[in-house]
């Protein structure tokens, strides 16, 4: 009781610290210049301040020096947490100047050796095509690759309000349960103190008072998260904990859609000859937007998509090998998104055709 007692109160209190910093940074984010113009690609048409990755942020660094058993707790997290911020602060820059993509791509990939170098690594494919265990180089090569390309990938999902809040409230909410069950308190509190900044975030950005996450927040949020999950993975894993393969479960369901909708849209760029990085809307969330879903149901629906994937790992694993979990995952995303580029088609020929008849 004492426990709960203790992280409902910094649950609350970095809420509340969101709620409080919030309206400040705004107006020091309108005065320099930060924030995120219309465009083409844009549906808004007033300029919005990108202050919601700062403003948790800081909510979270305050509300964690404040919490106790700092020097336990910084032992444990101090490498994750700092490369976190440092990607904040590159964040930051991008939204305000537009850094140039080499550049931030080798910043991820030497935060992300900071990571493996620090002993969170991924050392195991749990079975997935009858891969365990993983020689060392290779657990430096595929840790840096998968926080690599999971954080642009979970980058890019950031285009309609709600989703990058409400998928990184879904990731740290599925943590805290993980967590709780396997009695680790430490990382307990700081999903809960992520879930309480993430609630005044999104009390903005789905308001008519509206601000955007940004870069600085997409890159942050989607670096701890994926960070802070090998990290409690593989802690499951060196204890030798009973069912340790259900966190590896929580990563790719949580993951998946971010990830294969990333690799879905760059082999389309390619496939039309075009830079793989060139800007589209071929994103699923572009797809839902031509379905005439609003940013909130579009919202929901790529969280509900999250858990059912999630779900599906989970009533599956007592039955089947961890690849066949991860391909029934992948055979319902393609499944879905076929079914959507379908519906955008034949809006699209509506469209032209209601076009055809006003001429």
């Amino acid at each position: 009781m004492k426990t709960l007692l203790q992280f409902s109160t910094l649950g609350i209190l970095s809420l509340l610290l969101v709620l409080i910093f919030i309206p400040f940074i705004k107006k020091i984010a309108v005065k320099v210049n930060l924030v995120d113009k219309p465009n083409y690609r844009k549906i808004h048409t007033n300029a919005v301040p990108l202050i919601g990755g700062i403003s948790i942020a800081l909510s979270v660094l305050i509300v964690l020096i404040i919490s106790g058993n700092q020097l336990t707790f910084l032992k444990e997290y101090l490498p994750i947490l700092s490369s976190g911020y440092v990607l904040l602060i590159i964040g930051i820059i991008d939204d305000k100047t537009d850094l140039s993509a080499k550049y931030k791509l080798i910043i991820q990939l030497l935060l992300a050796f900071i990571i493996a170098l620090s002993g969170t690594r991924i050392t195991t494919f749990y079975g997935f095509l009858g891969v365990y265990e993983i020689e060392i180089l290779a657990q430096y090569l595929l840790t840096i690759i998968v926080i690599t390309g999971v954080v642009n990938a979970f980058n890019l999902m950031d285009g309609v309000d709600g989703l990058v809040g409400g998928l990184s409230l879904l990731g740290f909410t599925m943590f805290l349960v993980s967590s709780v069950f396997y009695n680790d308190y430490f990382l307990a509190k700081v999903c809960v103190i992520f879930i309480g900044a993430i609630f005044g975030f999104l009390k903005f950005n789905l308001s008519k008072k509206k601000i955007f996450m940004g870069d600085a927040g997409s890159l942050f949020l989607g670096f701890i998260l994926v960070t802070i999950g090998i990290h409690f993975m593989e802690k499951q894993h060196s204890t030798n904990n009973y069912g340790y393969a259900y966190i590896f479960l929580i990563l790719v369901a949580f993951f998946s859609i971010p990830v294969l909708d990333s690799i879905r849209v760059y082999l389309g760029r390619i496939k039309q000859g075009n830079s793989p990085f060139k800007a589209d809307k071929s994103h699923l969330h572009h797809l839902l937007l031509t379905a005439g879903l609003t940013h909130k149901k579009i919202s929901l629906f790529v969280v509900i998509f999250c858990m059912i994937l999630f779900f599906i790992g989970f009533g599956l694993i007592s039955y089947f090998s961890t690849t066949v979990i991860i391909l029934a995952i992948m055979t319902l995303f393609w499944t879905i998104v076929k079914l959507l580029l379908m519906i955008s088609s034949l809006h699209q020929w509506r469209a032209a055709i209601k076009k055809l008849e006003q001429q």
